[in-house]
């Protein structure tokens, strides 16, 4: 357990100084960055037409190289800023509870599940794609960890059709991710009781992969009003970051992906709930 809880304030330290810097100008950054992969869009369709007029005085190997330099140099920050800056300051304190409180065993199991979460994060800066099983995974890692802020009560299923390879489908590394956490901070966090969220994975005629996250929380309307409330202005930049890296995904498939928010309603047309419908086209 030491030796976990070494390695974890080792990475921790690190992430942590990163952290305090996106903090302080978060908003305008994510968007200087969104603006940065529609200019690589524009730098590669200007590669492209350069090609086709055979312009000799261009060096077209200088050019795709500053090209995939600023796609590298865009992957950690993109996808570290896309979470809550907050996660992994709150996620340390809530483990240090249980080491005040001497319970060992489920410090050192949270130790090790955040240890392998944030190992996740950091090598999803140096790939394109992952297994759907491997992003389930993080996805599940992911929510054990922030289910301790809530005590355990979110009940968090992952339902797969049997039709479903998770092993041969590849989907962006944590594409998941924030489309979690809206369900989590704005429809369960005001929730007292009954919390739960189901990720549902299916194929849809095998060319796209259909993907539902439902929540029974308080509804988009509810949420709305209480983020109007408090006069909070923080705009969506993990689900914009994520539209930037679907786009890049898909760019070279005959058909694009989709995002579709539904109100869940009872017979009452009373909010139960809202449910994300992300579909993605198969490979």
């Amino acid at each position: 357990m030491i030796g976990i809880c070494l390695e974890v304030i080792v990475i921790s330290i690190g992430l942590g100084y990163k952290y305090h810097i996106y903090r302080q100008e978060r908003d305008n950054y994510n968007e200087l960055l969104i603006k940065e992969f529609q200019k690589n869009d524009k730098l590669k369709d200007q590669l492209n037409e350069k090609l086709s007029e055979k312009v000799e005085h261009y060096k077209i190997s200088e050019v795709e190289a500053l090209y995939q330099k600023q796609i590298n140099e865009l992957k950690l920050t993109s996808l570290l800023s896309q979470m809550n800056p907050h996660f992994i300051f709150n996620a340390l304190n809530s483990i240090k509870l249980y080491i005040i409180n001497n319970e060992s065993k489920l410090a050192a199991r949270y130790l090790n599940k955040f240890s392998k979460l944030i190992r996740r994060i950091l090598e999803a800066s140096t790939t394109k794609e992952v297994s759907l099983q491997e992003e389930l995974e993080t996805m599940d890692l992911y929510m054990t960890i922030e289910n301790i802020r809530f005590s355990n009560e979110i009940d968090f299923q992952i339902k797969v059709d049997e039709s479903v390879s998770l092993e041969t489908i590849k989907v962006p590394p944590l594409l998941l991710q924030p489309f979690l956490e809206n369900s989590i901070w704005h429809g369960l966090s005001s929730k007292k009781t009954n919390k739960k969220i189901t990720l549902s994975i299916a194929e849809n005629n095998k060319k796209h992969l259909s993907i539902i996250i439902a929540d029974n929380g308080i509804g988009r309307k509810a949420s709305a009003k209480i983020k109007a409330e408090k006069s909070i202005n923080r705009k969506s930049i993990g689900i914009n970051l994520t539209k930037e890296r679907l786009t890049n995904f898909v760019k070279n498939l005959k058909k694009n992906y989709s995002i579709t928010y539904e109100d869940l309603l009872d017979d009452n047309k009373t909010a139960i709930g809202t449910k994300v419908i992300l579909k993605i086209p198969l490979f």
